[in-house]
């Protein structure tokens, strides 16, 4: 949207742009969220009663789960039952002037309910149809179920993550959901511009799965050296030292002095400047080699500090690429992320009584002419009598269906 001298308004890049959302859980909602930050109209249509999944999980505030306060930010909730032929010439009406349709049902569901692309496309031939899966729309393994965690152990990383003789490991977040709440965002956006340019709709395949092959960068070397990439711990295969490093009473720093330049700063850091040019350690291949050596020396030198901040200091203002190992409870207090934005405080939906805002993550993608504005997330139902009022539905009516669908 312009304003009066012609300039774009914040986080209003995307207004006038309707988004009909039928996902839950993450990647779904996380993918339509973004859309929401830089101004589009989210509908958000969900199940009676219980709504979108993420409703109902912990952790929880007042009784509502926290995570669907950030991946329902900014949307207007709508209930509609997809299962009732009424719901269903409602959704069609709502089709009509769409910009964007986004679900995230087992592949093959929609059309059940007359709402898969083929059937939308003729109502709306110029709707951009995304649907989002773990494992894609095609193919052998298109009914897997639609958890993170499937397409995290059939993608390879799991087999890459964790101690070198142990068992695999997941990662600490639900890295398949966020991979492809970003890649369905960034496919929604190129087809909208595709749509701009030429006035065609176009439908998109997102595969949690896909997303994660694509972030596995050991798949080159096993496709193509007949190599067996799998579990290195906390050290890199390739490079040394990258990785982390531990100091007294459980904590911990990275280090990424791998190269020429930061080599020799680290040896010279930690006061072992013989280490510089010695046959064990003075190329990275040597020092891979003997990893075990250089991560017991580093250490060593680490837990002569009760507060490993201390030792990061010295690292620090050598130029030695390093960090410490933060809980989360410290990034959520951080000056510096509050005061760039990272963590924000945001207004809560009017059904909570105690809290009238909560902290939560900020926009990551800072754009200095069009930023996104993140909004409030919305209750179950909220926009009902807004949304379905445009359609032609009387107050009367949509009671009637609201008490209809609540009682089946």
């Amino acid at each position: 949207m312009l304003n009066e001298t012609g300039g774009l308004i914040m986080g209003k890049v995307f207004e006038g742009i309707k988004v009909l959302d039928f996902t839950s859980n993450l990647a779904g909602p996380g993918s339509t969220a973004l859309l929401a930050d830089f101004g589009a109209e989210v509908i958000k249509v969900e199940k009676p009663i219980v709504g979108d999944d993420i409703r109902g999980i912990a952790p929880r505030i007042e009784g509502q789960a926290i995570f669907g306060m950030w991946s329902n930010r900014g949307k207007k909730s709508v209930v509609v039952s997809l299962g009732d032929a009424e719901g269903q010439e409602i959704l069609k009406e709502m089709i009509k002037d769409a910009d964007i349709m986004v679900e995230s049902f087992k592949p093959g569901t929609m059309s059940k309910f007359g709402l898969d692309y083929e059937s939308v496309s003729k109502i709306n031939p110029q709707i951009v149809y995304c649907s989002i899966s773990a494992c894609g729309q095609t193919g052998a393994y298109r009914n897997e179920p639609g958890f993170d965690i499937i397409a995290q152990g059939m993608s390879g990383l799991m087999d890459l993550t964790g101690p070198a003789d142990g068992e695999p490991v997941k990662c600490g977040t639900t890295v398949g959901d966020y991979v492809g709440a970003l890649s369905a965002y960034g496919a929604m956006v190129t087809a909208l511009f595709h749509k701009m340019k030429t006035g065609e709709g176009q439908y998109i395949d997102i595969s949690l799965l896909d997303g994660l092959v694509a972030i596995n960068s050991s798949v080159e070397a096993a496709a193509n050296l007949n190599t067996h990439p799998t579990r290195t711990g906390n050290h890199y295969i390739n490079m040394a030292p990258y990785g982390v490093y531990n100091g007294k009473n459980g904590q911990s720093i990275i280090l990424a002095a791998y190269n020429g330049t930061m080599w020799p700063r680290l040896c010279k850091a930690i006061g072992r400047p013989d280490m510089i040019d010695s046959e064990s350690f003075s190329t990275n291949v040597a020092r891979l080699k003997n990893i075990k050596e250089l991560v017991a020396i580093v250490e060593e030198w680490l837990r002569g500090f009760d507060d490993i901040g201390d030792a990061v200091k010295i690292l620090k203002d050598a130029n030695v690429a390093c960090c410490k190992i933060k809980t989360t409870d410290e990034v959520v207090n951080d000056p510096a992320l509050i005061e760039r934005g990272t963590i924000i405080d945001v207004e809560t939906a009017p059904s909570f009584k105690e809290h009238s805002t909560i902290k939560t993550r900020g926009p990551w993608m800072k754009l200095s002419k069009t930023p996104a504005v993140q909004k409030r997330s919305c209750d179950l139902g909220e926009h009902n009598f807004e949304i379905l009022g445009r359609y032609g539905l009387s107050k009367e009516k949509i009671a009637e269906l609201e008490n209809k669908w609540s009682s089946k």
